[in-house]
């Protein structure tokens, strides 16, 4: 009898109720040991645009720019930091991030419509009504 009280005493296992629902969770969780860790292209693209749309300007900024310094390409950083540029007044700035959005993916028309927003703001409207035409054309 003393045999089986020890085996029942240490294969005894407690159990704790979990105050959530896994299945409802769909964000994949990834926890790196790395300190050298660095995101990928598309890791950085992706939480920019998740920062961007939920309205964290400051941080999606920090991260298009972090991309752009990496030396990463890519027409939709270049359109979207250049809406955040224009918004923040910095018009030449905005001005080249459109048209290298453009310069990266010539059929982009989002990017032309913005240059053509951004140009028409500043008072050049002949430079403004050919990247709207463009942008129709697309």
């Amino acid at each position: 009898m003393e045999e089986t009280e020890k085996k029942e005493k240490g294969t005894k296992v407690k159990t704790f109720p979990i105050p959530f629902a896994l299945e409802k969770s769909k964000e994949n969780i990834t926890i790196s040991t790395n300190k050298d860790f660095k995101p990928s292209k598309e890791q950085i693209i992706n939480q920019a645009f998740k920062f961007h749309s939920q309205g964290n300007i400051s941080e999606a900024a920090n991260l298009y720019q972090y991309f752009i310094n990496q030396g990463f390409n890519d027409h939709r950083v270049f359109s979207n930091y250049g809406v955040i540029l224009k918004d923040l007044g910095k018009l030449k700035e905005a001005e080249l991030s459109y048209r290298k959005a453009i310069e990266l993916k010539p059929d982009f028309a989002e990017a032309y419509s913005n240059l053509g927003t951004l140009l028409k703001d500043l008072g050049r409207f002949k430079e403004a009504s050919k990247q709207f035409e463009k942008c129709l054309e697309l």
